[in-house]
Formats: structure tokens, C-alpha cells, sequence
């Protein structure tokens, strides 16, 4: 982000928005009770108070989507199951972890509000893993299922293969925003490609 865009962003932020708000209730106090250079520091000190009293970036998305309470949940999950699982299901569910804390949830403004990739994500996190494991748990390791279609496998092989399915589809979404960023780049390396080209005739 170039730097007029960091300070647009400011300007239009909620930080900037609620001090100005108390910085204006400032202002106000000092033209009624006139205090020379002690007016202006009411002014800054009402401004400070308004930003900082909010957070830098709200925890709830526009769409209503909520990424910390996303990282919560897996977190939480790897904690309750760890010891209780075998490795190849502590590993993947690790491995999906890390995808959305790392790849995803940085990035997840690439996505746009009500995108279903948004509503994937947080079904993950908090209904189709947490269910996948604990259904896994209420049967023995080494149960066979001879239901039609089950193709005699182990509850191990199926959890195993909903973990695969689970890994895979966040995958897919990394790599949507990744595919985002790097649009963005190119924009930018055109813009730039464009502008000095333009100098260049100039001069």
C-alpha cells in the first residue's frame, strides 16, 4: 500500500472518524472556556481518546463474518482432540489450520462480503471438522462399516478421507486470494508501467 493510500485509509477509517467526533466536542469546550494553548491540547487529548478507544480494524467483517472467532474454533479443536486422535488426523487438522491462519484469515479482505468461499471457511472451522473428528471419536478406531457404499473402510480411513476433502477445499480458497494479491500486483506494476511511460514522452 503506497503511502497516500495508508493515510486515505486513515482518514476514512473508524479511528479517525471517532476522535474527530470527540476532537469536535474539544474544540467546542475550549471556544466556550477560552484557555489559549491549553485548548489545543484539549482538542488533541479528545482526539486521542476517540481513535484509540477504537480498534484499528473491527473484529466483525461488513458481512458479518468473523475471523477470530474462525482461528478460536480450530484452535479450540486441536486442543480438545490432541492425544485422543492418531497422527494422521492431529496432522491434518493442523495442516487446515495452518492454511486459514496463515493464508486465508491475513488476506481475507480479497474476498468480497458474501462470497461463498467466506461461508466454506467458517462452516469448516466450525461445523463440518469439529463434526467429522467427533463422530470419528464415538466409534472403536478399528470399526468397520459394512454399509452400502462404505467400501468396508475403517473409521479411521473415512475421517482420514472428510480431513483430505476439508484440506483440499481450503487449499483451493488460499489460492483464490493468492490469485487476488497477485492481480493486484500486476494492476500495480501496470500502473506503474504506464506512468513512466507517460514521463518518458514528456520529457
Amino acid at each position: 500500500m503506497t503511502r497516500l493510500n495508508r493515510i486515505t485509509a486513515y482518514l476514512t477509517s473508524r479511528r479517525n472518524l471517532a476522535g474527530s467526533a470527540l476532537a469536535l466536542v474539544g474544540a467546542g469546550l475550549a471556544l466556550a472556556d477560552p484557555v489559549g494553548l491549553g485548548g489545543l491540547a484539549l482538542v488533541i487529548g479528545f482526539y486521542l481518546v476517540g481513535a484509540l478507544a477504537v480498534p484499528s480494524t473491527p473484529a466483525i467483517r461488513p458481512s458479518g463474518y468473523d475471523p477470530r472467532k474462525v482461528q478460536r474454533a480450530l484452535s479450540y479443536e486441536i486442543n480438545a482432540v490432541s492425544g485422543r486422535v492418531p497422527p494422521d488426523v492431529i496432522v491434518r487438522i493442523q495442516r487446515i489450520e495452518r492454511t486459514i491462519r496463515s493464508e486465508i484469515l491475513p488476506r481475507i479482505a480479497c474476498l468480497p462480503p458474501g462470497s461463498q468461499d467466506l461461508y466454506l471457511i467458517q462452516r469448516t472451522a466450525l461445523d463440518w471438522l469439529p463434526t467429522a473428528v467427533e463422530r470419528y471419536l464415538n466409534l472403536p478406531g478399528d470399526y468397520v462399516s459394512s454399509q452400502a457404499g462404505s467400501r468396508g473402510w475403517t473409521a479411521l480411513q473415512v475421517v482420514i478421507d472428510e480431513l483430505d476433502l476439508l484440506e483440499a477445499e481450503m487449499r483451493r480458497v488460499a489460492e483464490v486470494v493468492h490469485r487476488a494479491d497477485m492481480d493486484r500486483l500486476l494492476a500495480h506494476r501496470r500502473f506503474l508501467d504506464e506512468r513512466f511511460r507517460r514521463e518518458r514522452a514528456s520529457g
